[in-house]
């Protein structure tokens, strides 16, 4: 039998066996056996080196894998949390991991039900703002960010404007949103922005203005130290595409 196949092996009774000792979910014997690869390395990262959790690459590595495995468990877990405690902060949680879900019509009835707690507090405003865009609900999210700016007039986001800007673009108002992504060139801390400007741009026949802009985030970042780099890079990479 060949060395690969028999690691693979000893690998899969290793990790059924630690399943088992140290009363993991059953789920896992499943995912270990059926899918050999896949299964031994998630359960590895998951669950057999907890020791590491300190490690920020591995832990998100870890509630990548997690989400990927079982995309709804941190939804099923704050839903328990929140019949155990209905609090604001438990509402909050829940909606974020509904947003994260892709369940938006759920986050936004619990983000709405706690701006009755705390009427226009702006970062669950904005957060409904960001659900009611997932539902591709525009007209809802760009009330809602005005709503916010004329109860929190000194309320500064810049994913905020961005948000507003990317529903003036859903809703079909080219002017407007040419308008806001273009103050967000100057304003906003990364190149989605600009390449959102360009892109909008290009796509109106702005050629020039649209090169233009793509020249500058390619500029950009060749003077841009390494994290930033890495960070920005599908950004990036589109502007490059287009350069």
């Amino acid at each position: 039998m060949p060395i690969l196949a028999i690691l693979s092996i000893a690998l899969q009774i290793f990790c059924v066996v630690h399943v088992l000792q140290a009363g993991r979910d059953y789920r896992w014997i499943f995912l270990i056996i059926l899918v050999p690869m896949i299964g031994v390395g998630a359960y590895f990262i998951v669950e057999v080196l907890p020791g590491l959790r300190h490690h920020r690459q591995l832990n998100r590595a870890k509630h990548g894998l997690i989400r990927a495995i079982d995309p709804q468990r941190d939804v099923r877990q704050l839903r328990l949390q929140l019949e155990v405690a209905n609090t604001l902060e438990n509402r909050a949680a829940l909606a974020d991991a509904c947003v994260t879900a892709g369940q938006f019509p759920e986050a936004i009835e619990l983000y709405q039900s706690c701006l009755k707690i705390e009427a226009h507090n702006p970062e669950l405003m904005h957060k409904l703002a960001q659900a009611y865009f997932g539902r591709q609900d525009y007209a809802k999210a760009k009330q809602t960010l005005a709503d916010l700016i004329q109860h929190n007039p000194n309320f500064k986001s810049p994913d905020g404007h961005l948000l507003y800007a990317r529903s003036l673009e859903g809703l079909g108002d080219t002017t407007g949103a040419l308008q806001e992504y273009k103050v967000l060139t100057e304003t906003f801390p990364g190149e989605e922005a600009r390449v959102r400007y360009a892109l909008l741009l290009q796509s109106q026949q702005q050629l020039e203005e649209a090169q233009r802009m793509f020249n500058e985030v390619v500029r950009r970042a060749g003077r841009s130290p390494k994290f930033y780099r890495r960070a920005q890079k599908s950004w990036i990479d589109i502007a490059r595409q287009n350069s």
